[in-house]
């Protein structure tokens, strides 16, 4: 794995240091984060279909698989 160095003064890397601990994370970690703040997820195209044998709609959007809060929100009425 690369990497990387870059120079501080002593106040800088205790203050640094600092902000990681009150993160609670490891100097790489934090670093990281500061570095490469995650990217938003991709908004994801619904595609409403009813299903065929069950007759309940459903996302039928290419390449998403059913999560488990779709799969308890289209059961929360069966007896």
């Amino acid at each position: 794995m690369p990497t990387l160095t870059f120079k501080v003064s002593p106040a800088e890397a205790r203050k640094i240091r600092a902000q990681a601990r009150q993160q609670k994370a490891t100097l790489s970690a934090y670093l990281r984060k500061l570095a490469l703040p995650e990217e938003p997820p991709a908004e994801r195209k619904i595609v409403m279909k009813i299903h065929p044998v069950s007759g309940l709609p459903y996302n039928a959007a290419p390449g998403r698989p059913v999560t488990q809060a779709e799969i308890d929100a289209a059961l929360v009425d069966f007896p």
